[in-house]
């Protein structure tokens, strides 16, 4: 059972003033996610309020759920106005505005039962894995603004920003984690864990110098390697989180499982093919398309997030795990032959150097290939990495290796390991 906290008890304290609007979000997420009933009663229900209510889906003969388009975010972009429920243009409680990393950012608007709704995923999913409402935790992100001390009081928050994790920040960051014991979990993306792990790791540190319960990993594949540093630093479960800012926790590891389970009571979520909007079969690299059950203001049915994943599930109607959710479709690269390499893919080939502090993979044209490497000088030699990634690029693959000192993260705060600049051609694909 979940230890209370002071801040909890006041938190939920408020929400029963305001009619336990939260409580009861909660309480149906816990339902659905800890037994075998769907949420499909509310699919059915959205589509009709967007055929109803919002200009882009009226066009649309049925409601039916497989008879509306799969959508992206070019689409939001362009026609945002016509996504927006009529009903609720005066009802905007909140909005959620994505990094654009992809290069594409928008803004989702959210009603009022939309955002009680995010928080209430947000402390289930923290709770199943050790992290009570209240409890103090550590949080890596880019903070637009500095937080003020009755900020971080009143969240029991430790902020970290990781636009600046030299050397003096990760230093700072070890000693706040040994030093204050109340803090009993981090949050932050995989790409900073890397980046942390790296450095504690080679500082020798074990768990008896920490007093973490649980790590929480965000936005990006979490390299095996780096969840074998974290679990042999901090002697703590790591958990994997897929989540968005336009939606919220999509799914999430278990303790000592990397197979995600779906946040099947506030989401529908298929698995598309990579080149058609059928069903990706049980095992074949899909597309993640989600559906918000409970975005009222803002409906985003069926929209194709660009990530990928795998599912074993045969009922591909209801989808309930995912697998290798490998990162985002513009992410993958392609050998010298046209042939699709995922970023875990190249994650996994950069494994066996383990000295490297950070890495980075580009693809410039069909044959033209970048490698940056941060502590490899001394290390490894260049054309060791060149060899070996002709291996799987094709011996025609030009590589160049950059030794640099830092590669930095992009404004959101996200690192990417493969960046893809060339556009292959269509009859390629």
């Amino acid at each position: 059972m979940a230890r209370k906290t002071l801040r909890g008890t006041v938190f939920w304290g408020v929400d029963a003033l305001k009619g336990k609007t939260i409580k009861q979000h909660y309480q149906h997420i816990k339902q659905i996610m800890e037994s075998n009933t769907s949420n499909n009663k509310q699919l059915q229900s959205i589509c009709s309020h967007a055929c109803n209510t919002v200009p882009f889906y009226k066009s649309f003969k049925s409601s039916n759920f497989n008879d509306l388009p799969v959508v992206t975010k070019n689409h939001y972009k362009e026609m945002y106005p016509s996504f927006q429920s009529e009903i609720h243009l005066n009802n905007v409680y909140h909005q959620m505005s994505t990094s654009g990393s992809t290069g594409t950012p928008f803004t989702v608007n959210q009603d009022k039962a939309k955002r009680e709704r995010t928080m209430a995923e947000v402390i289930y999913f923290n709770e199943i894995e050790g992290q009570t409402l209240g409890q103090k935790y550590m949080y890596f992100k880019a903070w637009p603004e500095k937080r003020t001390k009755l900020e971080k009081l009143k969240q029991n928050l430790v902020p970290v920003d990781v636009l600046r994790l030299d050397e003096d920040a990760l230093e700072s960051i070890r000693d706040t984690l040994k030093k204050d014991k109340q803090i009993n979990s981090c949050l932050a993306y995989a790409s900073s864990y890397e980046i942390l792990s790296n450095y504690i790791y080679n500082k020798g540190d074990t768990p008896d110098m920490y007093n973490l319960n649980v790590i929480f990993s965000s936005s990006s594949l979490l390299k095996e390697e780096t969840r074998e540093k974290l679990e042999k630093i901090f002697g703590c479960p790591i958990i994997d989180r897929y989540s968005n800012q336009e939606n919220g926790i999509l799914a999430q590891t278990k303790s000592n499982d990397q197979v995600f389970k779906v946040n099947r009571a506030s989401y529908y979520i298929e698995l598309l093919s990579l080149d058609s909007d059928e069903p990706a079969k049980p095992g074949e690299l899909g597309r993640i398309v989600v559906t918000d059950l409970y975005n009222h203001a803002m409906p985003i049915i069926r929209y194709d997030t660009g990530d990928l994943a795998i599912s074993d599930d045969l009922d591909r109607q209801n989808i309930s795990t995912l697998r290798s959710i490998q990162g985002r479709r513009i992410d993958m690269v392609y050998d010298t032959q046209g042939n699709v390499l995922t970023p875990h893919t190249i994650s996994v080939h950069m494994k066996k150097y383990k000295q490297l502090k950070q890495w980075q993979f580009i693809q410039e044209d069909k044959t033209y290939y970048i490698l940056k490497v941060n502590g490899a000088e001394g290390i490894y030699m260049k054309d060791d990495f060149v060899d070996s990634f002709k291996k799987i690029l094709g011996e025609d693959a030009l590589v160049e290796v950059k030794y640099v000192n830092e590669i930095p993260v992009l404004s959101s705060g996200k690192f990417k390991n493969t960046i893809c600049n060339y556009k292959i051609p269509e009859k390629i694909r």
